[in-house]
């Protein structure tokens, strides 16, 4: 399996995640709200929970913020508003498929809007059905070629100690429950330590990222990805097109995610 392409999702940009942070924090808060609501506040026993915290946590969101995300799930919080997963299909130029993944608090208007965007960047909105069928959900890992030695070994701040890439690969694809490992070229970190895709089944996510944890490999961050079952080639132009389409679509506030079966 390759690595899912470089168009289909607003994770780990750091650039953009630090010049929109406050966009990006509202958006974190309303899906640790609903994974909250749907599984309970305690992230040891909810996962999907695990993994918005985490998230949240790589981008520097205060704990405060994450507490009341969590407690307005759980009702400990009083809010008012209830928010709620909604998942759009579409097509955009060129025939590409589209998945947008959303949190609302009107299901209503979300999809008038997320409608209008896709109209005025020359795509439609469909059925959900008929495009989710296209993908598949799998376990990303994002893992760095690094181990962390702490502090109190050297008397400075936590080091990322590099680990040698095809070591990192080896030692990863012995592990039970890993379908493919690839190297991320596009990710690398500011310090040079290369960063490793890791897919599983999604219902597999949970096991394999305590077993990578174990190795004591550093987990950069973890997601359920949608994977197209065949990837979508297009022309320079209809590239151009909908990659506007889906800065568009990542701008508006309800959308956590966008997915395409357009090839890297």
């Amino acid at each position: 399996m390759s690595g899912h392409s470089k168009w289909s999702t607003i994770k780990r940009k750091k650039g953009a995640l630090d010049a929109k942070r406050g966009q990006i924090f509202t958006k974190l808060a309303k899906t640790i709200t609903v994974c909250a609501r749907e599984g309970g506040g305690d992230p040891d026993s909810n996962f999907s929970l695990r993994l918005a915290i985490d998230k949240a946590k790589a981008v520097n969101m205060p704990a405060d913020n994450i507490d009341r995300a969590i407690k307005r799930g759980t009702g400990d919080l009083d809010g008012g508003i209830v928010m709620e997963r909604a998942v759009y299909g579409g097509y955009g130029p060129g025939g590409a498929a589209i998945i947008v993944d959303v949190f609302t608090d009107n299901k209503n208007r979300s999809v008038s809007e997320i409608r209008k965007i896709f109209e005025d960047h020359g795509g439609n909105l469909a059925e959900a059905d008929s495009v989710l069928w296209q993908f598949k959900d799998k376990g990303c890992i994002y893992v760095k070629c690094a181990t962390l030695q702490k502090a109190e070994k050297f008397g400075e701040d936590d080091k990322e100690i590099p680990v040698d890439k095809d070591e990192v690969m080896m030692k990863l694809m012995d592990l039970e429950g890993i379908e493919d490992v690839s190297e991320d070229a596009d990710n690398d970190t500011p310090g040079g330590i290369k960063i490793c895709d890791v897919y599983t089944s999604a219902k597999d996510l949970y096991k394999v990222r305590t077993s990578i944890a174990n190795l004591e490999f550093i987990i950069d961050s973890a997601e359920i990805v949608r994977i197209p079952d065949n990837k979508q080639a297009l022309s320079v132009t209809d590239l151009e097109k909908l990659q506007t389409l889906i800065d568009a679509l990542e701008e508006h506030d309800d959308v956590e995610s966008v997915w395409t079966n357009v090839s890297d």
